[in-house]
């Protein structure tokens, strides 16, 4: 994941951007955000998958204990 935006960076600054070392920073930084969110997103998922998973086991000792 940390590779994205450092790669990113060096293979555009001198191949698409002309060594403009701003835009493949901007550019850098950019996907730095889409990773971040990616990240987000994946770890809310996940904890509601969790938060399933402990409701349908709670549910289930609720059954067993009767």
């Amino acid at each position: 994941m940390i590779t994205f935006p450092i790669s990113s960076y060096f293979l555009t600054v001198h191949n698409l951007f002309s060594g403009n070392t701003t835009y493949a920073g901007a550019l850098a930084a950019l996907v730095a955000n889409i990773v971040l969110m990616g990240y987000v997103i994946v770890a809310f998922q996940d904890d509601k998958s969790e938060r399933e998973i402990d409701a349908a086991a709670a549910a289930n000792e609720k059954k067993k204990s009767r």
